[in-house]
C-alpha cells in the first residue's frame, strides 16, 4: 500500500474509500444512516447490519451502487462472533467496521432517581458490551491479514460531563449509565488500538457533540446551540465525512483516538 503522501502526489486521494468493504451496524439509524452514506460516497462497498425491516430497507433502496442491508440483533451476544467471522468470509475480508448501533431499554432517558439498577445493568450490557465485543472479534479477523480499521461511536460525554443547563425546561436528560457506556467504550478503543497495533489494526472512536433530530423541543435546540463554540448542533450528515476519514489510508497514523465532532463544546 503506498503512503497517503505518494497517493496524493499521484492524484489518488488518500481519504477514497474505493474497494475497501464496510460494515456499520445501526446503520438505520440517524448517525449510522449518515455515515454508510458518506462511505458509500468515498467509493466502499458497505454491509449495514441492522433491524432489516422495511423503514430501514427503503433509507437505501434506491442507493448507487446498492448497499447491503442484513438483519441483525447486536443484543444476541450467543451469536455475535460466529456472525463476525461468518460475514468476513462471505465478504472476503472486512476491511472497515463501525459500531454504530445504539440499543437501549424502554424507560432509557429516565433521571438518576428514577432509573433502577436493572435498567443500567441492561444497558451497560447492551450498548457498551455488544459494542466492545463486536470490536473485539473484527479485531481478531482484521490481525490475521495486519489490516483493517475500526471506528466506534462514542460520545462527547464520554469524555466531559453533561451540561444540565441545556435542558432545563425540558423532560429531556443524559442518562448516567450512558456517560459510563460511553467512556468505557472509548477506554476499550484505545486498549485495541494498543493491543492490536503491531497486528495492522487501527481501532479508533467519534464522540459526536448534540445531533440536530425529530421531536427536539426549540428551547433544547436554541441553549444547547449557545453552548457550542459554532452556536448550532449537528447536522447528521456532519457526522459521516469524519468517519470516513478515520477508515481512510489518510489516518494511516491515526490509532487510539477519540475525535471530537462537537462543534467546540469541549473546547469551551
Amino acid at each position: 500500500m503506498s503512503s497517503p503522501e505518494t497517493q496524493i502526489r499521484t492524484g489518488n486521494s488518500a481519504f477514497s474509500l474505493k474497494g475497501r468493504k464496510a460494515v456499520v451496524t445501526g446503520g438505520g439509524g440517524l448517525i449510522g444512516a449518515a455515515i454508510v452514506r458518506a462511505m458509500a460516497d468515498s467509493g466502499a462497498s458497505v454491509t449495514v447490519l441492522d433491524k432489516a425491516d422495511d423503514d430501514v430497507r427503503a433509507l437505501f433502496k434506491n442507493s448507487d451502487p446498492p448497499i447491503n442491508v442484513a438483519n441483525c440483533d447486536v443484543t444476541d451476544f450467543d451469536v455475535l462472533a460466529d456472525m463476525v467471522n461468518g460475514i468476513d468470509e462471505d465478504l472476503g475480508g472486512i476491511d472497515i467496521w463501525v459500531n454504530s448501533a445504539y440499543p437501549r431499554t424502554e424507560d432509557w432517558g429516565a433521571k438518576p432517581a428514577d432509573t433502577p439498577m436493572e435498567s443500567w445493568r441492561r444497558n451497560v450490557d447492551i450498548q457498551m458490551n455488544s459494542s466492545c465485543l463486536l470490536a473485539d472479534y473484527v479485531a481478531r479477523r482484521m490481525a490475521t491479514r495486519k489490516s483493517g480499521s475500526i471506528i466506534n461511536v462514542a460520545s462527547i460525554f464520554g469524555v466531559v460531563a453533561p451540561d444540565f443547563q441545556v435542558y432545563e425546561g425540558t423532560d429531556m436528560t443524559t442518562p448516567a449509565a450512558y456517560t459510563a457506556i460511553k467512556g468505557g467504550v472509548i477506554a476499550h478503543t484505545r486498549f485495541l488500538a494498543s493491543y492490536y497495533g503491531r497486528s495492522g489494526v487501527r481501532v479508533n472512536a467519534i464522540c459526536p457533540g448534540g445531533v440536530r433530530g425529530s421531536n427536539q423541543p426549540d428551547s433544547f435546540v436554541d441553549a444547547y446551540g449557545k453552548r457550542t463554540a459554532l452556536g448550532r448542533m449537528a447536522n447528521a450528515d456532519e457526522i459521516g465525512p469524519p468517519v470516513v476519514f478515520l477508515a481512510s489510508d489518510a489516518a494511516s497514523y491515526v490509532t487510539g483516538s477519540a475525535l471530537m465532532v462537537d462543534g467546540g463544546w469541549t473546547a469551551i
